[in-house]
C-alpha cells in the first residue's frame, strides 16, 4: 500500500514538472503582424482590406497621416495578393451593340513597367460602330493598392487624364468602355495607384 502511494506521488510530481517545463514550449505563440500594428496606429481596427476598399476621401485622409514605413508595408502587401480577371472581347461587344457590326482594331501598344514595377501585355482600341473600348490582352502588372486605369495625353500625366475606373485585375484580359474619350488626344494608357500617387505602368498607343 505504502509503495503504491509512493509511486503515485513520484508520478504526480513528474507530471507537474513536465507541465511547467513543457508548457511554454508547446503553447501557441501570437505572432504580431507589422502591417496590422502599423494600421492600428493610424486608426484602431483598421485592416488592409478596409483600407483598400475605403472611399477615396476617407482613404486620402489616412494616407496624409501615414509614415513612409507604413506605406511601404501596404505596397508590399498588395504585391502578395494577385487579382485575376478573364474577359473576352465578345463580353464587351455584346454589352455595347445588339446588332452585327464590323469590329475595327485601331491603335495598340505594349505595356511597360514604371518606377521599378513590372508590366507586360498589349493594350488596344477596338471599335464597334461608333462605340469604342479599351482592351488589355495577355496583361500582367505588379499589383498595388487602389490601382486605376487612365487615358492620358502623350505626356502620361494623370492629372489631366481620364479615369476609366478601378483596374479589374492585375493579371488577365479585360475591357474598359471609352465613353466620349477622344483617343486621338488621349493615347497613353496609365496604371496608377490613386492612394499613393504612384505610376505602375504605361502603354503608348499608336
Amino acid at each position: 500500500m505504502l509503495r503504491g502511494i509512493t509511486i503515485a506521488v513520484i508520478l504526480g510530481t513528474a507530471a507537474v514538472g513536465i507541465f511547467y517545463l513543457g508548457g511554454p514550449l508547446i503553447s501557441p505563440k501570437t505572432i504580431s503582424d507589422p502591417l496590422q500594428q502599423a494600421l492600428n496606429q493610424i486608426q484602431t481596427g483598421l485592416t488592409y482590406d478596409k483600407f483598400v476598399n475605403m472611399v477615396s476621401s476617407q482613404r486620402d485622409a489616412l494616407v496624409q497621416k501615414m509614415p513612409q514605413q507604413t506605406i511601404d508595408l501596404i505596397m508590399n502587401e498588395a504585391q502578395k495578393i494577385p487579382t485575376r480577371v478573364s474577359e473576352t472581347m465578345q463580353d464587351m461587344i455584346s454589352k455595347i451593340s445588339s446588332t452585327s457590326q464590323a469590329v475595327i482594331f485601331s491603335k495598340q501598344g505594349q505595356f511597360e513597367g514604371l518606377k521599378g514595377y513590372n508590366a507586360t501585355g498589349k493594350a488596344e482600341i477596338i471599335s464597334v460602330g461608333k462605340i469604342a473600348f479599351l482592351r488589355f490582352e495577355n496583361f500582367q502588372v505588379t499589383n498595388g493598392p487602389g490601382l486605376h486605369v487612365y487615358m492620358t495625353t502623350s505626356d502620361g500625366d494623370v492629372t489631366n487624364g481620364i479615369d476609366l475606373g478601378k483596374l479589374k485585375g492585375n493579371i488577365g484580359d479585360q475591357n474598359y468602355a471609352l465613353n466620349g474619350v477622344d483617343t486621338k488626344i488621349y493615347n497613353v494608357v496609365i496604371i496608377y495607384s490613386q492612394p499613393f500617387h504612384v505610376y505602375f505602368a504605361e502603354a503608348k498607343l499608336s
